[in-house]
């Protein structure tokens, strides 16, 4: 073996379990930016309906088609309906508004830095595939990395804000091994969700190794190649398998 893929969400970093009550919270935010800015004197309730609306369209093109739908074109496409256009920096505050309630519950998992610092000693590579939160840009998760020092220890990063697509599509996984310059089997994907982020490694012929943790749905066929709860029995699984 000679390269490890991680997730990020809840297997490095945890953040809320729940996103539904933020999104709304975020949503009310933008809400009232955009009726500030609108001439059309629209009110808030009503721009909140129309964002909800965009997001769930959009969750449903994420689910059935592995496609990522940037934050940008969602936000981009209400701003527009509510005659509010070229406002770089209403776009960048309402953006900052998702992310602020993604900070709210932000926590590295317990011994993820010391953790990444073994695998690195043990001279693997070391690259990212996330699903970036609501499409943000990539550069909120890559503030968090930076926040906890988790930049230093990776080769590549793939988000999918940057290439379009979601987990399980294969081909976000493809391009990360192709990034690293290692084949599927001789790479460990570990990831928390087992319809993303397992079934999408093992369809590429990666070794996919599920972190257990609470933000995560069952499925019974699903089944990964092997299962951790903590850091130390991933860092025993390394151990095991040899060069």
């Amino acid at each position: 073996m000679k390269a490890v893929l991680f997730d990020l969400g809840h297997t490095l970093i945890n953040y809320h379990n729940d996103w539904r009550d933020p999104e709304r919270r975020a949503v009310g935010k933008v809400a009232r930016r955009v009726c500030d800015a609108s001439p059309d004197g629209v009110a808030p309730d009503q721009v909140s309906e129309y964002l909800l609306d965009l997001l769930e369209q959009g969750r449903k093109v994420k689910l059935e088609e592995h496609l990522e739908i940037p934050l940008v074109d969602v936000l981009g496409n209400c701003f527009h309906r509510f005659a509010v256009e070229g406002d770089e920096e209403l776009m960048e505050q309402s953006l900052g508004e998702f992310y602020a309630v993604l900070l709210e519950h932000r926590e590295i998992v317990p011994g993820t830095n010391d953790m990444l610092q073994f695998v690195k000693d043990n001279d693997f590579k070391i690259g990212l595939v996330s699903d970036v939160a609501w499409g943000l840009p990539s550069y909120f998760p890559q503030r968090d990395m930076k926040f906890y020092h988790l930049d230093e220890y990776f080769d590549d990063l793939v988000f999918s804000t940057d290439v379009g697509l979601r987990k399980p599509n294969p081909k976000i996984f493809k391009i990360a091994l192709s990034n690293l310059g290692e084949r599927a089997e001789c790479t460990y994907f570990v990831g928390n969700n087992l319809q993303a982020d397992i079934l999408g490694a093992l369809n590429v012929g990666m070794v996919a190794v599920l972190k257990e943790s609470s933000f995560y749905a069952h499925d019974d066929e699903i089944v990964p190649d092997a299962k951790v709860s903590t850091w130390d029995q991933f860092e025993e699984l390394l151990c095991q398998a040899g060069p």
